[in-house]
């Protein structure tokens, strides 16, 4: 665009300008359905602007349905009886200020962790123009692949997804992911897949807890979770467990990590454990399962053994044996989970990233120094 055509459209905002050019170029006919669109860079360069300018432009025009986009692949003319058809339908034309939806795809909405997590994804959406549509899993990766081709059917423009347990994502999750479409994953990511990632510090938030029990003047500690081979979560939480004692000089007794989380198969473990001191567990609900199985077995927490474990919960402070607990910050996961989509939803070819959000461990009374000894008397 010249000097002179910008001087006589002056007065017409810029993505404005790119906007009637698309028009017309497909009132005239010049651009067919399904023709793919100049790319960004081709448009940045034949009017003089700024990317986040040719965006606004090319927002609005899909928002109408003039135009559709294909992730990795660019725009395309749109057209209800010719072209290709839309890749991830967006429902109904949305004009201006209408309320988009995004999907908010979690194993279940209960305990503290999930609940303030989603508290945290509203606030981080109330002044953008989505809102959520919340789908459950029951943590279980064929429910998952349901429910993410349902978000897709409901137009959902992005999605945070809080993975089902299992040892890689499901298909659609792979297939959306290399896709580009606008995903966010929360908790846990898979190693050798690239996805844009807000989780805990797993890592540190175990070597906390553990260094507090090391302190503590223990040796002989625990380490119960599920199997957790290729769940990074759990294996950040291992690695953490494994430094800290590295870091004490106390070697990992393989033997004392136990895979199994019924009540029975820790009674047992206990008992054919019984210099055991303290036990660390992954999640909130094998810590819960773990202290019950040691007082059945006869032990007294702490004075026995002490437990600590992953995850707050309500009312911890209240419980007969108020728990020393790593605390997720879920409120900050989901809010920093928010941003990171509404950033991808403009522009989804970005670099991908990991945001790690710190943990905080919260001393109570599940936990003492072992017999003879002191508050950091063993260094």
């Amino acid at each position: 665009m010249d000097q002179k055509q910008r001087d006589s459209g002056g007065r017409t905002p810029l993505y404005a300008q790119v906007e009637s050019y698309v028009r017309d170029q497909i009132r005239s006919g010049r651009w067919q359905p399904g023709r793919r669109l100049p790319s960004e860079n081709q448009l940045c360069k034949q009017f003089d602007v700024s990317r986040i300018t040719i965006r606004g432009a090319m927002e609005k025009l899909v928002e109408e349905g003039v135009v559709y986009r294909i992730q990795g692949r660019g725009s395309f003319v749109a057209d209800d009886a010719a072209g290709e058809p839309k890749r991830y339908p967006v429902g109904t034309s949305a004009t201006h200020g209408d309320l988009l939806p995004v999907a908010v795809i979690l194993p279940r909405l209960r305990g503290m962790l999930t609940t303030s997590l989603f508290a945290g994804v509203e606030q981080g959406l109330a002044a953008s123009r989505y809102r959520i549509l919340l789908l459950t899993t029951d943590d279980d990766q064929t429910r998952e692949e349901e429910k993410l081709r349902e978000a897709i059917r409901a137009g959902a423009r992005g999605m945070i997804v809080y993975p089902a347990e299992g040892r890689t994502y499901s298909e659609e999750m792979l297939r959306l992911t290399f896709d580009r479409y606008p995903i966010v994953v929360i908790d846990r990511y898979v190693r050798g897949v690239k996805t844009h990632c807000v989780c805990s510090d797993h890592f540190t938030g175990a070597y906390e807890a553990t260094e507090h029990l090391l302190r503590l003047g223990h040796r002989r500690i625990a380490f119960v979770t599920t199997p957790y081979l290729r769940t990074t979560s759990l294996e950040e939480r291992m690695d953490g467990f494994r430094q800290a004692l590295n870091d004490y000089g106390v070697v990992l007794d393989r033997s004392l990590v136990l895979e199994q989380v019924e009540p029975e198969a820790i009674s047992a473990f206990l008992a054919a454990n019984a210099d055991v001191t303290a036990l660390f567990a992954v999640n909130e609900g094998i810590g819960q399962t773990a202290i019950r199985a040691a007082e059945a077995s006869g032990k007294r927490v702490p004075a026995d053994l002490s437990v600590v474990f992953f995850d707050d919960y309500d009312h911890a402070e209240a419980a007969r044996i108020p728990p020393t607990c790593v605390a997720q910050q879920g409120g900050l996961i989901g809010e920093q989970a928010a941003a990171r989509l509404l950033s991808l939803i403009a522009d989804p070819l970005q670099e991908r990233s990991m945001v790690r959000i710190p943990t905080r461990l919260i001393v109570r009374a599940s936990t003492a120094a072992l017999a003879g000894e002191g508050q950091g008397a063993v260094e």
